[in-house]
C-alpha cells in the first residue's frame, strides 16, 4: 500500500479515503494468470506493471522507453559502434536502428560513420543527451524505490539473488535451445 502511495504523489493523483485495513480486497493487477506457472504469470504481471509506471514516469520527464537504458549506456562506456548497441540491447538491427533513428531526432545521439570502418556507425551523446542522463537515473532510482517499498532489506537481497539464478538458467536454456536448432 505504501508502494501505491509513493507512485500516486508522483504521478499527482490525488489521495482518497483509506480502505479498512481489517476488509479483505482482492489485488488488483495486470496480465496473465496461469495455475500451471504462477511464477512465470507473476513474472509477467510484475513486469507490465514496471514497465507501465516507468513508462509514465519517463514520459513525465521528457523521455522514452528505451532511450533512457540507450542514454546511460553511452554514458558509462563512451561513444560506441551501433552494432555494440545492438548486442547490449538484445534487440534485431532494425529496432535498434529504429530507436537510434529518433533519438538522432530528438538531439539526444549523433551517429556518425567509423573512422576505420566505412559500413560501421558510431554513436555519441549530444549535450542535450547528456543533460538527460541525470533525469533517466533520477527517473530508474524512483522507480526502483516504489517497486520495492514493500520489501525489507533482507527480502531485496533475496529477491535479487533468486532473479539472477533464474536469469541465468534461462539464459542457458537460450543457448542450449539455439545449439539444437535445425538451420
Amino acid at each position: 500500500m505504501a508502494c501505491q502511495h509513493f507512485a500516486d504523489r508522483f504521478l499527482g493523483v490525488p489521495t482518497s479515503p483509506q480502505p479498512d485495513p481489517g476488509v479483505t480486497r482482492r489485488s488488483r493487477h495486470r496480465g496473465t494468470s496461469i495455475d500451471e506457472a504462477p511464477v512465470g504469470s507473476l513474472l509477467l504481471q510484475v513486469l507490465r506493471a514496471h514497465a507501465l509506471l516507468g513508462t509514465e514516469m519517463l514520459r513525465r520527464v521528457g523521455l522514452v522507453p528505451p532511450h533512457e537504458i540507450l542514454l546511460m549506456y553511452l554514458d558509462e562506456h563512451g561513444s560506441l559502434a551501433q552494432s555494440d548497441l545492438v548486442y547490449y540491447m538484445g534487440r534485431d538491427r532494425s529496432t535498434v536502428t529504429n530507436t537510434l533513428q529518433a533519438m538522432e531526432r530528438a538531439e539526444l545521439i549523433a551517429r556518425m560513420p567509423s573512422p576505420t570502418d566505412k559500413r560501421a556507425m558510431v554513436v555519441s551523446l549530444t549535450a542535450k543527451g547528456l543533460r538527460a542522463v541525470p533525469v533517466a537515473r533520477e527517473t530508474w532510482r524512483q522507480l526502483e524505490t516504489i517497486t520495492t517499498t514493500g520489501l525489507t532489506d533482507g527480502q531485496r537481497g533475496t529477491l535479487v539473488a533468486a532473479l539472477t539464478i533464474m536469469r541465468d538458467e534461462l539464459n542457458q536454456a537460450i543457448d542450449a535451445a539455439a545449439l539444437t536448432r535445425t538451420p
